[in-house]
């Protein structure tokens, strides 16, 4: 069961890894449509703006990241209590 635990860990860990990593992993067009400046407006218009969707998107992973890297810690740390 230990074993499991070690491995469930090391798995989450990896993911939350590559998770919060995932906002560096752009295509040069993304960076072209993302760079693009344009005019600001309403609140409403601005989140639909592809630099605000990109930072939300980033957030989102970020924190999804972070989850997976504390769930594979209290995996391991379970494995050797």
């Amino acid at each position: 069961m230990k074993t499991l635990a070690v491995i469930l860990g090391i798995i989450f860990n990896a993911g939350g890894g590559l998770a919060m990593a995932r906002g560096l992993f752009i295509s040069k067009k993304a960076a072209l449509h993302l760079g693009v400046s344009r005019w600001s407006g309403t609140e409403e218009e601005n989140l639909n703006l592809p630099a605000v969707r990109d930072r939300l998107t980033q957030r989102w992973w970020g924190l999804f990241g972070a989850v997976l890297v504390v769930v594979g810690s209290a995996f391991q740390i379970w494995a050797v209590i």
